[in-house]
């Protein structure tokens, strides 16, 4: 057996032709761009494995959107296959609960070198360079729901060399997603596997280093909530022996092609329009400059007490006809690296005066002139644990190494973080009032 280490590319979670959502108002242009982007991201991770000579490809469930996948989404999923296919590089595929066996295809053949797995746990012998190195094994769903604890089903079904298994499930009860397929880590782990390639959750992360348990995460992020590099493994493997489970090294490569952020500017002490603008022109720039190149969908939160407050509150100021959003926009759709601001959320609030508040016979009041009295403590740090210690609070907080945080303050931490903690109880104490 060959005692070179084995790579290998590991996606999931396609979902290709599907709509981005919580986009309106786009030009015909930059929704076409976007309607590519699904497809453009797995072409990249195609390339990945080509320009690496990856020796196969993995594909963890969820390659279309839904049980009626499109044609054109069909056709170049089978355009791609046979890419890896034409260099040499076999590909392993299990179907999850967006692409179950059960939804409509059309009758086409796959590549010669493209193994997809059954409705029952399957297994394909692995081979490189003319030898047979190991196993690959894998399910697909043969309906979208599928609850059972599938991971179960590979139980026994390691092989001699590297065992590598595919699955579309949920580990550990993952939130924000379906509960398919549920499993824990030592159900995996008991399984003796060498490399678990699962899909379904759209984040990437490495559950687990020793057998190595992953998720790739989507290739293309569709909306806000699914923020940041999106892409593949890239998986370097060395063959096992006698000991469990094989030494594997996973690297992380972006193949998205294009990118969600989100930004935060606080208005906070903005005395000039001119002021707001420079500052989301500058908000823009960092965000393009973070990016290498790569275009950017750009969700910004206004914050902060100030000035600029009452301009954001003009009707259609911000997202009326020629408004702030139209205007950030313009020209942006030809750039290669644009920065396309999607939404404005304005959580801005009006300026306060302080001194008046705080010489007021209220609540309000009351509660500035106590945070005053403490700041002209002579030691902050000093009034700061006294508190905690009186209210018992330190005797709550099970952390070492929150303690040790605590522990370290300077003076100037705790006047920093106080004037911080006054103006987030202000909003709070203040929100929906107008007459103090």
């Amino acid at each position: 057996m060959t005692e070179r280490k084995i790579s290998f590319v590991h996606c999931a979670d396609l979902h290709l032709d599907s709509p981005f959502s919580g986009l309106s108002d786009m030009s015909p242009s930059m929704a076409a761009f976007l309607r590519k982007a699904t497809f453009r991201a797995f072409e990249n991770a195609v390339n990945i494995a080509l320009h690496r000579e990856a020796d196969f490809f993995l594909v963890s469930g969820d390659i279309y959107d839904g049980e009626d996948r499109s044609v054109r989404a069909q056709v170049f999923f089978l355009e791609q296959l046979r890419r890896l296919s034409d260099a040499g590089i076999p590909s392993f595929i299990a179907c999850g609960n967006h692409d179950p066996l059960s939804g409509w295809e059309a009758d086409r053949d796959f590549p010669p070198l493209v193994r997809r797995f059954g409705p029952r746990v399957e297994s394909f012998p692995l081979e490189t360079g003319g030898e047979t190195v190991g196993t690959v094994h894998g399910y697909s769903y043969p309906v979208r729901d599928i609850t059972e604890n599938i991971a179960l089903r590979f139980a026994d079904k390691r092989t001699e060399g590297l065992n590598i298994a595919l699955l579309h499930c949920n580990v550990g009860g993952s939130r924000g997603h379906e509960n398919y397929a549920p499993c824990s880590l030592d159900d995996l782990v008991a399984a003796r596997m060498d490399y678990w390639a699962l899909g379904h959750v759209h984040a990437a992360g490495v559950l687990r280093r020793e057998p190595m348990i992953v998720y790739p995460g989507c290739t293309q992020g569709r909306n806000m909530r699914e923020e940041g590099s999106k892409g593949v493994y890239f998986v370097a493997i060395s063959p096992a022996e006698g000991a469990l489970p094989a030494a594997a090294e996973a690297e992380f490569i972006p193949c998205d092609a294009v990118r969600w952020r989100s930004g935060e500017l606080s208005v906070a002490g903005m005395d000039r329009d001119e002021d707001f603008f420079q500052a989301l022109d500058d908000l823009k720039e960092k965000t393009r400059g973070q990016e290498d190149g790569l275009p950017v969908l750009l969700r910004i939160t206004l914050s902060g007490r100030g000035k600029i407050h009452d301009l954001l509150r003009r009707p259609g100021f911000i997202s009326g006809p020629g408004g702030l959003l139209e205007t950030l926009n313009e020209g942006e759709e030809d750039r290669p690296d644009f920065v396309y601001t999607e939404d404005i959320v304005d959580r801005t609030a009006p300026p306060l005066d302080l001194e008046a508040l705080a010489s007021g016979n209220h609540l309000v009041g009351d509660f500035l002139r106590e945070a005053e009295a403490f700041l002209t403590g002579e030691n902050l740090k000093e009034g700061l644990e006294s508190i905690l210690k009186e209210r018992e609070i330190f005797d709550k907080i099970p952390s070492k190494e929150a303690l040790d945080i605590i522990s370290s303050l300077t003076d100037a931490d705790v006047k920093r973080l106080l004037d911080r903690g006054v103006f987030m109880a202000l909003s709070g104490l203040l929100e929906g009032v107008s007459d103090l």
